[in-house]
């Protein structure tokens, strides 16, 4: 039984990952920050502050991992914008220490980096869709950045000490248990509170005007693990669907599944200094190293976001309830 560490494990992908892993008989074990994390599905877990060299090496010392999942990450690109300082250092030096650790034990242990799409940055013409892995990468937000600088640490360590690390770049991915503070969630947290008489029945939103390739967070941890086993060292694999949707056709797919009609009004507050008009990536190499397909069509995700918001929210007479 292989054992995986998973750090950023109470975060929203960790949860999902790790019940991916178990069923395929990993021991798995989870690090965050938080003292008593509300998720237990992970058979070990310790709290761990990545950004204090001497924490990550005990941990690893600890733990003894045959692989390991990074997500530990800020990963709103948002608020990178408030606080860039604070996202490209907790976005950098955790994996850094992690690597440092790896080169200098020479542990038989695989890692797998967690990048994003955001790395590629605007693309300049439409015949550069699909992006591929060897697209240049041009980040524009902190967050990008971090990332990018992230994918670079794991290149190097690869070709210069022979660390076997690999590395992805996500696209967007949902799911049920993901915070509203992400442009599906929030769309759905919003719908069944207006189906349960909880406000009005408009809709605050950004920029519905971008495209983005989605992806169920489900079929993102599949490929993750199939990379755990399949990946080559030093490389990087884009995680994505191949399809671009419409922001404003998902919000109108939702609502269509709720049987709701609303008005929309833009939170200038949702609005990002800097926004890709389309992002479209080529999973052929994650394909042709892995056999990885994913198995949630679009409909099936925005089922499960409102299902979960459905069960999240108390009814109209149930929130009086509480207040009285």
């Amino acid at each position: 039984m292989a054992r995986l560490l998973i750090t950023g494990y109470c975060g929203f992908v960790g949860g999902v990952l790790t019940r991916a892993a178990v069923s395929e008989s990993y021991d798995v074990w989870g690090t965050d920050r938080l003292e008593k994390p509300t998720c237990t599905d992970a058979a070990h877990y310790t709290t761990a502050d990545l950004l204090d060299k001497r924490a990550v090496y005990e941990l690893l010392d600890a733990a003894q991992p045959d692989c390991i999942v990074h997500l530990a990450a800020q990963s709103s690109v948002k608020r990178s914008f408030d606080d860039p300082a604070g996202t490209i250092l907790n976005n950098t030096v955790p994996v850094l220490h992690i690597l440092d650790n790896l080169r200098e034990t020479k542990r038989p242990c695989r890692l797998l980096a967690v990048g994003s799409a955001d790395e590629y940055g605007p693309v300049r013409s439409p015949s550069d869709l699909p992006l591929r892995e060897n697209h240049h990468v041009n980040p524009e937000s902190p967050y990008a950045l971090a990332k990018t600088i992230q994918g670079r640490y794991c290149r190097h360590f690869a070709s210069l000490y022979g660390v076997d690390v690999v590395i992805t770049r996500s696209f967007n991915h949902t799911g049920a248990g993901q915070t509203e503070t992400f442009v599906l969630p929030g769309f759905a947290k919003q719908i069944v509170e207006i189906n349960k008489g909880l406000r009005e029945p408009e809709i605050a939103v950004g920029n519905l005007d971008v495209k983005r390739d989605f992806l169920d967070v489900r079929d993102v941890c599949g490929a993750y693990l199939k990379l755990l086993r399949n990946g080559e060292k030093g490389e990087v694999y884009n995680v994505c669907s191949g399809r671009s949707f419409s922001i404003r056709g998902l919000l109108d797919q939702l609502c269509d599944l709720a049987g709701i009609t609303v008005e929309i009004k833009v939170d200038p507050g949702r609005l990002r200094p800097v926004d890709t008009p389309e992002l479209r990536g080529d999973a052929a190499k994650l394909r042709s190293a892995t056999g990885w397909e994913p198995a949630y069509a679009i409909e099936d995700t925005l089922r499960a976001l409102l299902d979960y918001w459905e069960e999240k929210t108390p009814a109209s007479g149930e929130k009086q309830e509480k207040k009285t």
